[in-house]
């Protein structure tokens, strides 16, 4: 009988022993250990010209030791036109093991998007995964599953905002609503000795009781507004006026600051749309 129980007991040590001897391994009752990976963090979404995205990539379990991840760029974004690599490295990311950190080891790279990027429409940059080596040369898995392994960016662009009527709401510390007209006229306005191809057939809703028309121009996208009103008498309204077309969203975006009136430095902005 004595020899029976310690032939029970034997292999439940054993068991207990292997046990803890694996616990800083994840375990899957199905499958087994998971295999050490690595994801591309940061998320499919869009991002605007002008602006910038940091792209994050993340190791499953951290590996106690450096990580040299190889990936690829793909898509229609034109390098130097649509993106700029602002921070990294080209192809290349190294995710450095942090042993005094808890969370799990990332490293990154930024893009920057010139505000001419993709102009008047939208496209793509597609990073994918394509080798992941620890520094003692284990290779690792590339993606979790059908998560990270390659992520799109869609750069929307801006755009130029078509001729016609535009409702409007404007908020800052001046609050209207309204609508508007935006004109091309067959030659430019000619403000100060400079020609503007637009025209807005009232900036300032009720504020002076009277329509303001104001002229802007487009440059790299953007706004670009006249030193004063072109309305006739009102030369004396001196706005510094910017702003630009969201191509996607179809919005007209104003920013207006006064420099004139005895209201210098109030502003208000105006979001436009298309009626």
């Amino acid at each position: 009988m004595k020899m029976k129980k310690l032939l029970f007991v034997i292999p439940l040590f054993a068991l207990i022993f292997y046990g803890c001897e694996n616990v800083s391994e994840p375990i899957d009752i199905e499958s087994g250990v998971i295999p050490a990976f690595v994801i591309i963090q940061t998320a499919d979404q869009n991002v605007a010209a002008g602006g910038s995205q940091e792209v994050v990539f993340q190791l499953g379990q951290t590996q106690e030791e450096n990580v040299t991840v190889e990936y690829s760029i793909s898509g229609d974004a034109v390098e130097g036109e649509d993106f700029v690599l602002s921070s990294g490295s080209p192809g290349t990311v190294i995710i450095e093991h942090d042993s005094e950190s808890t969370n799990l080891d990332t490293g990154s790279i930024t893009f920057d998007f010139p505000v001419t990027a993709a102009f008047g429409t939208s496209r793509t940059l597609t990073l994918t995964l394509e080798s992941a080596v620890t520094e003692s040369g284990e290779q690792l898995t590339l993606g979790r599953g059908d998560t990270g392994l390659t992520r799109t960016y869609t750069i929307n662009g801006l755009g130029e905002p078509e001729p016609g009527t535009y409702q409007y709401q404007a908020s800052g510390d001046f609050s209207f609503a309204g609508s508007f007209d935006i004109i091309i006229h067959e030659e430019p306005i000619i403000v100060d000795g400079n020609p503007y191809e637009y025209e807005i057939s009232n900036i300032a809703g009720e504020l002076f009781g009277i329509p303001v028309p104001y002229s802007f121009t487009i440059e790299e996208g953007m706004i670009v507004g006249a030193p004063y009103s072109h309305g006739p008498g009102l030369e004396s309204i001196i706005l510094d006026v910017s702003g630009n077309y969201l191509l996607v969203a179809q919005e007209l975006v104003i920013n207006v600051v006064f420099q004139c009136c005895g209201v210098e430095g109030a502003s208000y902005q105006i979001v436009g749309s298309p009626l």
